[in-house]
């Protein structure tokens, strides 16, 4: 890996990426977007599994 450390898992939670996106936002702004992505894709997977039990 080019002496990269490895990545932690992803968070599954939306909350978890939201506060991933946070932590890195001084950091690492271009994996602010990404984390605030996956955060509402996880979001409207969650609606659209609650959407699903009606």
């Amino acid at each position: 890996m080019d002496g990269e450390q490895p990545r932690p898992p992803l968070p599954r939670d939306p909350l978890e990426h939201r506060q991933e996106a946070e932590r890195l936002l001084d950091r690492r702004p271009d994996l602010v977007i990404a984390h605030a992505l996956l955060a509402i894709a996880g979001e409207l997977a969650q609606i659209r599994r609650q959407l699903g039990k009606r």
